[in-house]
């Protein structure tokens, strides 16, 4: 019986090892996977180690790209009414536009710091002798009127020129009357043609004293017989 039991006992001693060694095998593969997403993990920390060692390495830096400003550029090809000297772009624009309409050899401009002045010749203005404004000049004077509109600090001075020949008529009994009364023309024109505020505006006649040419041939009168309108900027002032 004492075998019996032994036998027995030894069986079921057996019997538990096989179990045990079983239960432990089982509970290893059940935690294999833990170990590889450890090893995975700490792979990623290594990796992210060399990286952020890498972007800390003094180097040449990257410039940053300019930002533009699309208003800021248009402002900039676009000349500003505020601009404190823009009597060059307004002397190349008033060029360009006269040359579009045929009548840029009809007016001379000339721009300065504060001033623009802009002459107009007789011929395209009014007949020997006159002052009703001519339709030819009709067009200058439109554009100078656009000008004075987008300028608003601008002051106007017209003035009308003469040459040496004397007049004696009923209407003008000298160059005095003559050259006032063009310069009158041309502010009339301005002021009710395109609502342009009188305030703004001076005239002078001056006949024949302010010649640009000696008044020796008619080609020299020609030029002394004119219309210069001079646009300055009180505000720059």
């Amino acid at each position: 019986m004492n075998g019996i039991s032994e036998k027995k006992n030894l069986y079921r001693e057996g019997r538990y090892q096989k179990m045990v060694e079983a239960s432990a095998d089982s509970v290893d593969a059940d935690h294999n996977w833990l170990i590889t997403l450890s090893d995975l993990l700490s792979l990623l920390l290594v990796f992210f180690i060399i990286f952020f060692a890498m972007s800390r390495v003094p180097g040449k830096k990257k410039e940053s790209p300019i930002a533009i400003n699309s208003s800021s550029t248009l402002s900039a090809l676009v000349p500003n009414p505020q601009t404190k000297n823009p009597m060059k772009t307004i002397q190349k624009e008033m060029g360009a536009t006269l040359m579009g309409l045929g009548l840029d050899d009809q007016v001379t401009i000339q721009a300065g710091e504060q001033e623009l002045l802009i002459i107009i010749k007789e011929n395209v203005t009014f007949h020997t002798g006159e002052a009703a404004i001519l339709e030819g000049s009709q067009p200058i004077l439109d554009t100078v009127a656009g000008i004075i509109k987008r300028y608003p600090s601008f002051q106007v001075e017209i003035d009308g020129h003469t040459d040496d020949l004397p007049i004696n008529t009923a209407q003008y009994p000298s160059n005095w009357e003559l050259s006032v009364a063009r310069a009158t023309s041309v502010l009339k024109y301005l002021i009710s043609g395109h609502g342009l505020d009188p305030a703004r505006f001076i005239i002078t006649g001056n006949a024949e004293q302010r010649p640009l040419f000696p008044n020796m041939t008619p080609e020299q009168r020609a030029h002394n017989r004119r219309v210069e309108i001079r646009l300055r900027d009180h505000q720059a002032t």
